[in-house]
C-alpha cells in the first residue's frame, strides 16, 4: 500500500475524529492536512494577512494544548468545527501575536457559544494555515443550551 506523506492526503472526517482522539493524549506531535480554504475564504484572509493560503494543517500538539485547558471549555467535537470555521467565518482577524515567528490570525464563529481558533500563518509551501489554540468564549448551560450574554453591571 502506498502511504503518502502527511501533505498531500487530506483527512476524511472519521480519520480527523480519531487523530483528534488520539491527540488529546498521546504525546507525539503528528501533523494531518486536515482541509483546504475555499475561494472566498483565501480571499478575507489575504486581506487581512497579506498572504495567500490554500491549505489547513492540524498538529496533534495544538490538539493537545486546547483540549488539555478546562478553561478553553470545548465539547468533544468543536475541533471537527475548524475547517468549516476558517472558510465561513467573516470574523477574522490579524492578533498581533506571533507564533513561531509567523504572523497569527483569529477565526471566530458561533456554534452555539462563540468559538475562537487562533492559527498560524505559514506562507511556505503554498500556504497553510495551522492551528495555534482554539476556546469557547462562552460556556453553555447544564441543559446545554448557548446563555445569552450578560449585561455588566456599573458600579
Amino acid at each position: 500500500m502506498d502511504k503518502k506523506p502527511w501533505y498531500l492526503r487530506q483527512l476524511a472526517l472519521d480519520e480527523l475524529k480519531a487523530f483528534v482522539e488520539e491527540a488529546k493524549t498521546n504525546k507525539s506531535n503528528d501533523k494531518a492536512c486536515v482541509g483546504t480554504v475555499s475561494n472566498a475564504a483565501a480571499k478575507r484572509i489575504e486581506a487581512v494577512c497579506g498572504v495567500k493560503i490554500g491549505k489547513i494543517m492540524l498538529e496533534s500538539g495544538s490538539v493537545r494544548h486546547s483540549y488539555g485547558k478546562e478553561c478553553h471549555l470545548l465539547e468533544n467535537d468543536d475541533m471537527l468545527n475548524y475547517v468549516d470555521t476558517v472558510n465561513t467565518a467573516t470574523e477574522i482577524r490579524l492578533s498581533g501575536k506571533k507564533h513561531l515567528n509567523n504572523a497569527v490570525i483569529t477565526f471566530t464563529k458561533d456554534i452555539c457559544g462563540k468559538i475562537l481558533f487562533a492559527t498560524e500563518v505559514r506562507a511556505k509551501h503554498g500556504g497553510w494555515l495551522s492551528l495555534v489554540t482554539c476556546y469557547r468564549l462562552r460556556k453553555k448551560d447544564k441543559a446545554g443550551r448557548c446563555p445569552m450574554p450578560r449585561e455588566r453591571s456599573q458600579g
